[in-house]
């Protein structure tokens, strides 16, 4: 398909689209519509999340579409790097512990516990949501029941 030379119609909507750290699913759609247009906006954005994205899948798709535009940055070709999540053990211990003590959790309520990281921090909830798949309440219970004792 030949890439369009003009901006979208609703290009501020991708952009916003574009930029909801806590929903990866939406950064894709709007990546999947950015490529297809040849604008100053486009490039920003899809460079952008070829950079800095912490999911790497979206991170992957915007490099490709990165370099399909021939997008640089000063100048240079842009590279993908190793797959890197932005977070570390301690990051997530201080985010439990934070929910735990918060919510005064003798004992892990999954529902209450996700609804409460997500809203503490819905970037890592959303990368960790899309590392884990389908094993994420196991992680969530696991890394609770790891948890330091007081």
């Amino acid at each position: 398909m030949a890439l369009l030379k003009e901006t979208p119609g609703n290009i501020e909507q991708l952009i916003k689209q574009a930029g909801l750290k806590s929903d990866y699913k939406a950064r894709l759609e709007a990546l999947n519509e950015l490529k297809m247009y040849d604008c100053l906006e486009s490039r920003e954005v899809i460079l952008r999340l070829a950079l800095h994205d912490k999911v790497y899948k979206v991170k992957e798709l915007a490099f490709k579409a990165a370099k399909t535009l021939g997008i640089q940055k000063n100048g240079k070709p842009i590279t993908l790097g190793k797959k890197n999540i932005g977070y570390k053990l301690e990051d997530f211990i201080k985010e439990f512990l934070k929910v735990k003590n918060d919510k005064e959790m003798d004992k892990l309520c999954l529902l209450t516990f996700k609804i409460a990281l997500k809203k503490q921090n819905p970037e890592m909830y959303d990368v960790m949501e899309y590392e884990k798949k389908n094993k994420f309440d196991s992680w969530v219970k696991t890394s609770y029941n790891c948890l330091p004792k007081k």
